[in-house]
Parts: C-alpha cells; structure tokens; sequence
C-alpha cells in the first residue's frame, strides 16, 4: 500500500504535471486560435464547429505534450524535494530509491496506457483533422470525397486502372479504363466506360456506356465489344483500395492501418514500409512517457546544487535526444531502409535500457555523469 511519503509525491507531482499540461495546451490553442481566426471569419464558423475542430485535435495534442510535462513535473518536485534534504531523509531512513520512484514510475505506466488507447484511432484522426478538418467545415465536403486523375496499379492481378474521377463515398467512377494484363505484361483486354459503380453486396463492378477490347498474345487488338451496361465479378478491387493509392499513414487509425495493409498486401515492402512503420510507431509512441520517467527521475535525484542543476540539464538533454533520435527512425522506416519494428521501437527500447541503467547507478550511490 501507498505509504504517507508516496502520497507527498504524488501529490506534488501532479501538481506541476497538471498545470504543464493545461499550460502547454492553452499556449497552443491560443497560438493556433491566432493563426486560424481570419479563416473562422471569413467561413463565417459559429461556436460549435470552431469547438469540434479543436476537440477533434486534443487527442493527439496530448499524445505529444505528455512526455514533456511529465519530465517538467520530474524537474520541479524532484529536484525541490532534493534542495530541501527530503530525499536524503527518505534515503536516510531505509527506503531505496526503487522505492522512492515506485510512485511516479506507476504514474508513467498508467499515463502509457491512457496514451496507448488514445493513440490507437483517436490521435489519428486528431492529426488528420488539424491538416484537414477546417478546409472540410469551410467547403461543406469531406476532404477525398472526390479524386481526380487516379492511377491504380494491382500487381497481383496485373490490372491497372486509370480513374478520371472517383466519388468515393458514392462509390462511383467517371471515364474509367481498366488494363488487364497478363504475367509477362503483355496487353490480354481494356475496358473502357462512360461511368462504373461498385456493388458491395454482389461484388461485382458494373460499367456504362463503354466498349472491351481483346487482344491476342502478341497484343494485337483482336475484337471489340460495345455495351450499355457490363457486369464483371471476380475483381478484388473496391473503391476503397482504389482511394487507398491517396492516403497518408500518419493520418491513418490502426483499423484503418490493418486494413490497408491487408488489402494491399500485393504492393513491394518499399510502398508498405510507410504504412507498417506508421502501424508499429502506433504502439511504441506511448512509451515514451515511461522512458521519460526512467530517464529523468534518477537525473533529478541530487545531494548537492551543482548536482541538481547538472541532473536538469541532463535530464532536458536525453528528452531532446530521444524525440530526435524518434524523428529520425521513423523517417528511415518509412523510407524502407530499416525495417518497421526496429524504426519505431528502438529509440524507445533504448532510452528505456539507458533509463533502467541511470536508475541502477542511483540506487547503487554510483556517479551519473555530467551530473557533478
């Protein structure tokens, strides 16, 4: 059970942590209220959808603040409580320095977890909609509700569609070509037609208004078939996998991840890397803030000035140093030149074991360096 100096701590440090947190995010809101006001008035936004657009934001705002106002917390209780003798006392009367952090490390965990579930759709759609929401309330219509100039390749089935327009929530295409080819690439049909619509419940496309053309194996156009209206069934193409050539995965939620990369498992690794990096990063993220916590706690414990002072810098360096090093992994991942899990997982796992070793030293009276 939770003795009185742990409930000391927790409460000082959630009191840092908390006002941190509402400052980073007023300091944000009121930045991006300035930045966006003249489209506000020019839309004509009321309170309401001025109100779902940042709403929708603060899901992946506070996936991204946490970690820094959970090491300013660490700063300020931690190296307060050491200035003051508090620590030496606790350490003085038995209790380890294990012990003593046990506190604020399940903090770390449960605020893991919380951004765990965060992370999972909410911050996703967080980030999409701080690039495209606003743009959406203003026109009054979802943002690749309709696609211009579509090309699609289907390498397992070797078809390739060319899309003049795509209405994807109508789930209909104007001016559609679809090439099918056969191993060797060589040219077997093209259909054309005026317009084509999906039917989920059959499964079958059906185009209007258009002509095939077969060829032979030389592909030499051999016959050709005008029609009103053609059904064809068999294709694992929707009109979401069509759309899905767009997307982003950083704007993408981990169904909307699973999906695409099962849906697209015939693409090269090289064109799924981003969406499997982006897949895995969604799970490693969180960590970040019990890293934070294992990093800096033992950087704040000091028995001296000097030591506190060198335990901040410290602590503000390795916080720097691990969401750059983040920054960087995720880029060489989606580049598919590392592969995904060890992109989005080793700053992570490696600030963890630095964290775990610094805990280590403190609780052993072992020198940090450059701490004094």
């Amino acid at each position: 059970m939770f003795r009185i100096f742990d409930r000391y701590l927790v409460k000082n440090f959630l009191v840092p942590f908390l006002y941190s947190s509402f400052g980073m995010v007023a300091i944000w809101l009121v930045y991006d209220l300035g930045e966006h006001a003249n489209d506000f008035q020019e839309a004509h936004l009321g309170l309401d959808p001025i109100a779902q657009f940042y709403l929708a934001q603060m899901p992946f705002i506070i996936i991204n603040q946490l970690p820094l106002s959970v090491l300013l917390g660490l700063l300020y209780v931690l190296t307060r409580m050491s200035r003051r003798n508090e620590i030496v006392s606790m350490l003085g009367a038995g209790v380890s320095v294990p012990r003593l952090l046990l506190p604020v490390i399940l903090i770390g965990l449960l605020l893991t977890g919380a951004c765990t579930a965060l992370n999972y759709e909410l911050g996703p759609k967080g980030q999409w909609a701080s690039a495209f929401m606003l743009d959406e309330i203003v026109k009054g219509k979802a943002k690749g509700a309709r696609m211009d100039a579509l090309v699609f390749p289907n390498r397992k089935d070797f078809r390739i569609w060319f899309v003049q327009t795509l209405d994807v929530k109508n789930e209909r295409l104007t001016n559609v070509q679809v090439i099918q080819q056969n191993g060797s690439g060589v040219i077997q049909s093209k259909i054309y037609g005026q317009n084509a619509t999906y039917n989920g419940a059959r499964t079958i496309w059906i185009f209007y208004n258009g002509k095939i053309a077969y060829a032979d194996p030389q592909g030499n156009e051999t016959k050709e078939e005008l029609f009103a209206q053609k059904e064809i069934s068999g294709w694992s193409e929707t009109p979401w996998r069509l759309s899905s050539a767009t997307l982003k995965g950083k704007y993408m939620t981990v169904p909307q991840l699973e999906h695409y990369l099962q849906e697209n498992s015939d693409f090269p690794e090289a064109n799924l890397a981003e969406f499997r990096t982006q897949m895995w990063y969604r799970f490693a993220l969180p960590w970040n803030v019990l890293v934070v916590v294992l990093v800096a706690s033992p950087l704040c414990i000091a028995f001296s000035r000097r030591g506190a002072l060198g335990g901040i810098a410290g602590g503000l360096f390795l916080f720097i140093g691990l969401f750059a090093s983040s920054n960087v992994f995720l880029a060489l991942g989606q580049g598919a030149r590392i592969s995904p899990p060890i992109a989005a997982w080793t700053p992570a796992v490696a600030f963890l074991l630095l964290g775990l070793v610094l805990l280590w030293r403190r609780a052993t009276n072992r020198p940090i360096p450059f701490t004094g």
